[in-house]
């Protein structure tokens, strides 16, 4: 439960991505974090609407994440093992519950501080590592890395870590659980029923 509500409280600060370009992945997070927090503060009573706060996250943050990627990695050998219409409806399902999350994450947010450390490329500039911790006055920092590769000319996050606890593992036990029980396609069904049971 722990290790949850963290996902809870930070899950939101995966930024948007503008145009990468020649930019250091450290400055499009920060750059992009803090356009997120600017509309939040700018915007009386938004943290109050799920709505408005879904348009944020699909405006700022949903595109820019590679959800096929970040699906794969999740599943692990289950997604070796389903089809090209299983692995489109997990990726679909999942970017839904992943967006519900940050909706909540951003809810939540209270002001805190985040530092963020350079930026770790690797040789070939495909792949990269960004370290950052949150700062909050009620609890210990939270140490948050992000995992982005280079697709085309943006950088594209695929997994972030929270205290060394990657988001891909965090979900996979839980899925592979369900899917041992009711199969590829039972849950996803329980992934689709819990979307929907969520909405308003």
């Amino acid at each position: 439960m722990k290790a949850l509500s963290n996902y809870l409280l930070v899950l939101f600060l995966w930024p948007a991505l503008s145009l990468a370009g020649d930019e250091l992945p450290v400055n499009v997070i920060q750059g992009a974090t803090n356009s997120v927090l600017a509309e939040l503060n700018a915007t009386p009573g938004i943290q109050e609407d799920p709505e408005k706060l879904n348009a944020v996250i699909q405006q700022h943050i949903a595109r820019h994440i590679d959800f096929v990627t970040l699906s794969r990695l999740t599943l692990g050998k289950n997604w070796r093992q389903a089809t090209q219409q299983q692995r489109s409806q997990f990726t679909r399902e999942f970017g839904r519950l992943l967006i519900r999350i940050y909706s909540t994450a951003l809810a939540g947010y209270a002001n805190q501080k985040i530092e963020y450390f350079a930026s770790n490329i690797s040789a070939d500039q495909h792949r990269a590592t960004v370290r950052s911790r949150i700062l909050d006055d009620r609890r210990a920092p939270l140490a948050i890395d992000y995992s982005l590769r280079k697709v085309g000319d943006h950088w594209k996050i695929y997994d972030v870590k929270i205290e060394g606890v990657s988001l891909a593992i965090n979900y996979r036990a839980s899925f592979a659980k369900e899917i041992s029980i009711h199969g590829i396609d039972g849950m996803i069904e329980r992934l689709v029923m819990r979307n929907t049971s969520r909405k308003g």
